[in-house]
């Protein structure tokens, strides 16, 4: 994969497993290109063209991007949606049908008795959304994560497991991590095959391992 940017020299190349420190040094320029990364990955137009052996691809359906590792939430919307999919699809496949069928059934049931019992005459769907009997017992991801940086971890590997991202773009996040969580997070993206953009507004160091993009604070494009 390929990402680019008219504005820009540089061209981003993301094919698994690669990734790379993008260092902007200068505020107007860090505040355009990160502002824009979030747009696009939310949907909206945008400048940065993503593609794959010469056929773009939809930047919202491919990127997450990371600006607060605080606010992550395992178990947001998204997450949940995608998750609630899954788990119908297992419900109406070979191994489970009959066990849902079960279910249903059960529910049918006892919805009948229950009116007998009810001065009114009801009624209800013929058919049981197992979606909505999802979200209604409260399914959701077990969360045990102790601090930020594990719950980053969890959510990443859900992200990209369950909404099939394949690039995360994090800004700042050496400010909150030491060297050796910074090198877990890239041996995650290692194992859960995701390329790693980290946006950063000064160099933390020289790596001798990953590719370094600068731009300066004279708006000037080192690689």
């Amino acid at each position: 994969m390929k990402l680019v940017h008219p504005d820009l020299q540089y061209q981003f190349c993301l094919d698994y497993p690669d990734g790379c420190e993008w260092i902007i040094e200068s505020p107007k320029l860090l505040a355009k290109y990160v502002g824009e990364l979030i747009c696009q990955a939310e949907g909206e137009a945008g400048n940065f063209v993503l593609s794959e052996e010469g056929k773009e691809l939809n930047i919202s359906k491919n990127m997450e991007v990371i600006v607060n590792p605080f606010a992550l939430n395992v178990n947001d919307k998204k997450i949940l949606s995608k998750l609630y999919v899954e788990l119908t699809e297992l419900a109406a496949g070979e191994v489970m049908y009959l066990a849902t069928q079960e279910i249903k059934h059960n529910i049918q049931s006892y919805f009948l008795e229950l009116e007998q019992l009810s001065s009114f005459v009801l009624e209800s769907d013929s058919e049981i959304d197992m979606t909505v009997l999802l979200k209604s017992i409260g399914v959701k991801i077990e969360h045990s994560a102790t601090d930020f940086f594990e719950n980053m971890i969890s959510y990443l590997r859900l992200i990209t497991e369950l909404l099939g991202k394949k690039i995360i773009v994090m800004v700042n996040i050496q400010s909150y991590i030491t060297e050796k969580q910074l090198e877990e997070l890239w041996k995650t993206a290692d194992y859960c095959e995701f390329s790693l953009i980290l946006i950063e507004n000064r160099q933390w160091g020289f790596s001798k391992t990953r590719n370094q993009y600068i731009i300066d604070k004279d708006y000037c494009e080192i690689f």
